[in-house]
């Protein structure tokens, strides 16, 4: 089996409310298997910024109300523009919102996704805006789904589609940026990419991988260059970061 996260880096343009990359998901769906395949996609500028503007993290507030269901909103309709590429692409996709079956800190039920693995579906996932059983709302992060799911399937292997090449030790714009192409999960590599947003920031991101990858064999790679899926897949060289 394999996991895959479409990054909201990539399905989006964070500096713009709404900024859908259609063109880029399509091409990435081009290179998707239509099975064996689970797939989680970022918010993006369609979560963040009103998560951010409606402080959602910090917990339940009367005036927060109409921020939640703005975001619920937003991340169901960014959802539907991929399903209906997906399925253009004749990938059997089906959409699970994670609001429908997760409680953050309390409870969660991932048993629908094995009933329509085993039946060839591909299910499909999304950070979201959703009820948190101490705080009363928080936005669960799509890397969160993605641990939870390689802990439930121990998927071959997890591909993480990025806007940059993979993790580097510095931030990719930085002349002195280099590529890490390996590291061991029990070791942190030395990163300063300065990424973050309302989920956490890079460091954050790496510790969920880190986790994962005792699990699934983990690699990040740019979304931009979906065809380096294949390479993964195959087993070949290939431009990006692999955790063992």
């Amino acid at each position: 089996m394999l996991l895959i996260k479409f990054g909201g880096s990539v399905i989006s343009d964070k500096s713009e409310y709404r900024k859908f990359r259609e063109n880029v998901v399509r091409k990435i769906a081009r290179y998707i298997p239509k099975k064996d395949v689970i797939i989680v996609h970022g918010a993006g500028s369609f979560g963040h910024i009103l998560a951010k503007e409606y402080r959602i993290i910090s917990g339940f507030e009367d005036w927060k109300r109409i921020g939640f269901s703005k975001i619920q909103l937003d991340m169901i309709e960014l959802n539907s523009k991929i399903v209906r590429i997906l399925i253009e692409e004749d990938i059997p996709v089906v959409s699970l919102p994670p609001h429908s079956f997760m409680i953050m800190d309390d409870r969660q039920n991932l048993d629908i996704f094995d009933y329509f693995v085993s039946y060839g579906f591909v299910p499909l996932t999304y950070g979201d805006a959703v009820f948190d059983a101490s705080r009363g709302i928080n936005i669960l992060s799509g890397d969160i789904l993605m641990l939870e799911l390689a802990k439930r399937f121990k998927p071959e292997k997890t591909i993480f589609l990025t806007d940059v090449d993979g993790i580097y030790t510095r931030p990719p714009k930085n002349g002195k940026a280099k590529l890490i192409k390996e590291f061991d999960r029990k070791k942190t590599p030395k990163t300063a990419m300065n990424v973050t947003d309302v989920t956490g920031g890079m460091d954050l991101k790496i510790d969920v991988m880190k986790e994962m990858a005792q699990h699934t064999k983990v690699y990040v790679i740019n979304g931009l260059h979906p065809e380096r899926i294949v390479d993964v897949l195959n087993d070949r060289d290939f431009i990006g970061t692999v955790i063992k």
